[in-house]
């Protein structure tokens, strides 16, 4: 078949992407078609999604929080807004803390020093025996999934200020980011 198009069509093909095989180890744009019908987003796509997003809550930056937010929201909307025909959705939506916990870790680092973390952690109303923590010697990684850190940038903070996940809201408004 790929030499009857190459001849006769003069189309080359790419062998690395042309291929035929069940449809469950296929994926065609980021989508894999299931046995059953369901149409679901391609293993290779999530995995390039979660390289992104390493990428985009890299604390070393030289961005504002603002500007942190808004390329995050370009890139989450338009991700979203092509993947969202997909109907399993816990997919993405089990990714939904991992993603908050690259956020909480980006700003853990952003903050720097010892000084400037407990500013930060008493800006956003942290007390001052939870505090403590800002002097703690964890990685970055593991501070940003401690209960502190978690009721300091809570999820709900976090939307508050744009830093979303669109498909964790359901109302028609919601979860729009700031234009």
């Amino acid at each position: 078949m790929t030499e009857w198009i190459e001849k006769h069509l003069k189309v080359p093909v790419n062998r690395e992407k042309s291929r035929s095989g069940p449809t469950e180890t296929s994926a065609l744009l980021g989508y894999r078609l299931q046995a059953d019908g369901t149409i679901v987003i391609a293993p290779k796509s999530l995995e390039r999604m979660k390289d992104r997003v390493r990428e985009l809550w890299d604390a070393r930056q030289s961005l504002t929080s603002h500007q942190l937010r808004d390329q995050w929201c370009r890139y989450i909307r338009g991700w979203w807004n092509y993947f969202r025909l997909t109907e399993r959705s816990w997919d993405v939506e089990d990714l939904s803390g991992w993603i908050r916990r690259h956020m909480r870790k980006c700003f853990w680092l952003r903050w720097k020093t010892p000084k400037g973390r407990l500013n930060a952690l008493r800006r956003l109303g942290i007390n001052k025996r939870a505090c403590g923590l800002a002097y703690s010697g964890l990685g970055a990684w593991r501070i940003a999934r401690l209960w502190q850190m978690n009721q300091a940038l809570s999820n709900k903070r976090l939307r508050r200020y744009g830093f979303i996940l669109p498909w964790s809201f359901a109302g028609a408004g919601a979860g729009k980011c700031p234009t």
